[in-house]
């Protein structure tokens, strides 16, 4: 082993380099190519030490996971600008969702289609899974403040709009190339339905 690289990365942050390697392998060679050996392997540092900051693969996979999300979340959360309808907002925020699962798939499946970690999630991966969510529900709550849609139950409606969301997405993902492709050019045609679905003009 690499002494000075092994110094160098507790030096910097070995945690953030494993959650780094972990998440180009998941793209490049899928989640069974996650291992500690390998990602160790990979930084030049000892088989233990991933270890001292994961206590084993599900851990790690939390992490990257997390990171995921604060990736959506960063999309989702800081593109509204003061001024900006609430109707345009409410578009942008369910654009950005869709735009993130066809950048990131391999990162979406491990988000929303891992049973490990959808029944045993770490608290800090819980926390950032619920932040693109709040900001739906506060959006939709905004939106019935001004009567542009209907003053249903906030937490049943930010579901129905998420869960049409997620079904769209795992839709996109599982078609072939050609058919994902046109169904995605046709994203808006599928947004203005669930818009309308709430709003109390259409």
């Amino acid at each position: 082993m690499n002494t000075k690289k092994y110094e160098n990365y507790h030096a910097s942050d070995l945690k953030a380099s494993i959650i780094d390697v972990a998440s180009k392998l998941l793209i490049s060679d899928g989640i069974e190519a996650i291992t500690m050996r390998a990602i160790a392997s990979k930084l030049g540092v000892s088989r233990g030490a991933p270890y001292r900051h994961f206590v084993d693969k599900h851990d790690l996979l939390c992490s990257v996971a997390q990171h995921s999300f604060e990736l959506l979340n960063a999309s989702m959360l800081n593109f509204s600008q003061i001024g900006t309808p609430p109707k345009d907002e409410f578009h942008e925020l369910t654009k950005k969702y869709i735009d993130f699962c066809l950048s990131y798939p391999a990162f979406y499946h491990l988000m929303f289609s891992n049973e490990e970690l959808l029944k045993n999630q770490t608290t800090e991966l819980s926390t950032s899974a619920n932040k693109s969510f709040h900001k739906l529900e506060t959006l939709l709550e905004k939106l019935q403040q001004e009567g542009m849609t209907k003053n249903e139950d906030l937490n049943l409606q930010a579901n129905y709009v998420w869960s049409s969301l997620h079904g769209y997405c795992c839709l996109l993902l599982a078609q072939e190339t050609k058919k994902a492709e046109k169904l995605a050019k046709n994203q808006d045609f599928f947004l203005e339905k669930i818009w309308c679905s709430l709003s109390t003009s259409c």
